[in-house]
């Protein structure tokens, strides 16, 4: 089998709108000892990547994190097919052997690691960041850049399953630590962390009440597993709805991935006493947390922080994926790898689908 030595992919040389994605020919680098050749089948397209293709504000720059730079292939999503190995990673991989990228890589050496925080560990490149990313029809990275799939798993659903559930995962076990009968509040719960939170408190046995902004999302997010849903066009009558849901006393968590500073003030106002408030994205525009010191002892609550997820969240996740428990991922639209401007334009302006974007490089 003669082995590619180039790919088509696609790679941002300026910040801007979608006109600014570039789909081009590119020499694949040599194939290294430890690497891995891979013909990507499905790479997502996320929120994530818009950010970066717009460029990101001054100062959100990740602490310990080096600054992404232009021109940067797009990607932090992507599952496909070993064509070929170097051979340090001979004994790890072989061609035919499907995978999926490693999200959340860690360094092993860095003190965050050491202290259980992996997913705040320095020294690292994140694919689609720092790193070429999936937006290619052919990728080699380093073999501990992906995670080879359990069997009978979807390729496509590998793809859009590992970042969100992942995430989701960290913020419902580690930092809100939701237990069995309790409440859970998801605002912005039709993009890709939201859907993964409320699957995985559904599987914790936790009610989940999803907020959305638009109504024609309703029965999608009741099929995806929502227990009750509100539309938060006024924020006062959102809430009340919230509080009419528990009997007056209000959520025991909420989280958030809107990043917007009505709906932050709205899952703490939806708050019982003593709950729990984990922000989930960053606020837009930036600004000071509409939280007050008045909230935190008048009610007692406490906000978590969170920034991803460990490498062990996600091995857990592929963990659930492999056995079954992880419903299907809905996909609102698939693009050609040639059209990821397209993509981009469905996932920004799209007030219906509900569901993943994804990209598809064979197509």
């Amino acid at each position: 089998m003669t082995l590619p030595t180039e790919t088509w992919a696609v790679r941002i040389h300026r910040h801007g709108g979608p006109e600014v994605l570039v789909h081009e020919r590119l020499p694949l680098p040599p194939l290294g000892p430890a690497d891995v050749l891979v013909a990507v089948d499905t790479a997502s397209v996320s929120g994530w990547d818009v950010k970066y293709r717009r460029g990101l504000p001054p100062g959100a720059r990740l602490p310990g994190r080096e600054r992404y730079r232009l021109p940067l292939q797009l990607g932090r999503e992507a599952a496909g097919t070993v064509l070929a190995t170097g051979p340090e990673a001979a004994g790890r991989f072989r061609p035919g052997d499907r995978v999926v990228a490693v999200v959340h890589p860690e360094n092993p050496r860095a003190p965050e690691t050491v202290r259980g925080l992996g997913n705040l560990s320095t020294g690292i490149a994140l694919p689609g960041h720092q790193a070429p990313g999936g937006y290619a029809r052919y990728l080699i990275c380093h073999q501990d850049m992906w995670l080879p799939l359990p069997s009978g798993v979807d390729l496509e659903q590998a793809a859009v399953t590992l970042w969100p559930y992942a995430t989701c995962h960290r913020v419902l076990r580690d930092r809100l630590r939701v237990a069995l009968g309790e409440t859970l509040l998801v605002c912005g719960a039709t993009g890709a962390m939201g859907l993964a939170a409320l699957r995985l408190a559904r599987l914790t046995g936790v009610r989940v009440i999803a907020m959305t902004r638009y109504r024609a999302k309703e029965r999608a997010l009741r099929t995806a597993g929502a227990d009750e849903v509100v539309v938060a066009g006024d924020p006062r009558q959102a809430c009340e709805a919230v509080r009419a849901l528990t009997g007056g006393e209000g959520v025991d968590h909420a989280v958030d991935f809107t990043g917007s500073a009505a709906l932050l003030r709205l899952a703490v106002d939806s708050l019982r006493l003593g709950g729990r408030l984990c922000p989930a994205a960053t606020q837009r525009p930036p600004g000071p947390l509409p939280v007050t010191t008045g909230d935190l002892t008048r009610l007692e609550i406490t906000v978590y922080g969170i920034r991803g997820a460990r490498h062990r969240d996600a091995l857990r996740v592929l963990a659930l994926l492999g056995d079954g428990s992880l419903p299907a991922t809905p996909i609102a639209a698939r693009f050609p790898l040639s059209r990821a401007g397209a993509a981009h334009e469905f996932l920004e302006h799209n007030t219906t689908a509900v569901g993943r974007v994804v990209l598809k490089p064979g197509w």
